[in-house]
């Protein structure tokens, strides 16, 4: 018996041996008070931060690498954590259709004007629905003038202005089912096998971003602008820009675009 043990421990050490990631997290069965704590990357003291008064936060730090680059970013507070049982899926539709048809961009116009400089869809121009997050990206070359402000104007569609239409949401359906599809691959399945034993007994596992197969093809565009209008709130937000380019022309440009209060978003 005590063989068995202590064979048993040595195959333990040797799995954990193969996932060294793993061994940076120590003893889970170690007193709290032992596990030690995290502290967050700071900020470089060179990047600038700001709250507007809808509350939307900002972020710009000027950098000259690579050259003529830059990266921006709108960050929005909320995933599929927050959908309800007829809801899940709906969060990540959303982020699919500001691609489509915003206020100022129909037809695809977004996807058009970012390849139009440089910017091809998935490389430079998408998105990602997380657990706890929505985030669009967009990486634009800055040696141009207007386009930094232009592609700024693209993330504030995003934020308050995704069109959301029964013809948009039939349209963007059979993208989103084909993505569902293919979450059901080994790699998918193995993944969702996964959150469910890490997340045993919490909404995690029962709020996969992917969503349900019956809401993707059956959920209205009435509930989507219902959710979008309770989750797409500035107080919610952060925009981030990263790049190469005067970093108060970037700050003036966010301020002008984004400082727009609640109840004038439509």
């Amino acid at each position: 018996m005590a063989s068995e043990v202590a064979d048993a421990a040595e195959a333990s050490k040797e799995l954990l041996a193969s996932f060294p990631n793993l061994l940076g997290l120590g003893q889970l069965d170690a007193p709290e008070a032992d596990w030690g704590t995290s502290t967050l990357t700071a900020l470089p003291p060179e990047a600038k931060t700001g709250v507007l008064a809808n509350g939307l936060t900002w972020t710009v730090h000027e950098n000259r690498e690579p050259k003529a680059r830059a990266e921006l970013f709108l960050v929005v507070g909320f995933g599929s954590l927050v959908e309800e049982e007829e809801e899940r899926g709906i969060a990540h539709i959303i982020e699919h259709l500001g691609f489509s048809a915003t206020k100022a961009y129909e037809n695809h116009a977004i996807v058009k004007f970012l390849e139009s400089i440089g910017a091809p869809f998935g490389a430079c121009q998408n998105a990602y629905t997380s657990f706890d997050r929505t985030v669009y990206t967009l990486h634009v070359p800055t040696d141009k003038e207007g386009i930094v402000p232009e592609a700024l104007t693209v993330l504030r569609e995003f934020a308050f202005f995704t069109r959301i239409s029964e013809d948009d949401l039939d349209k963007e359906r059979k993208v989103v089912l084909e993505e569902w599809r293919e979450s059901k691959n080994a790699q998918g399945r193995l993944f969702e096998d996964y959150i469910k034993a890490l997340c045993k007994g919490c909404k995690w596992c029962e709020r996969l971003p992917i969503g349900k197969e019956e809401v993707i093809r059956g959920v209205s565009s009435e509930t989507l602008r219902k959710f979008y209008s309770r989750f797409y709130h500035p107080a919610r937000m952060s925009v981030v820009a990263v790049g190469d380019f005067d970093g108060e022309v970037v700050i003036k440009k966010i301020k002008e675009l984004f400082e727009i209060a609640p109840g004038e978003i439509s």
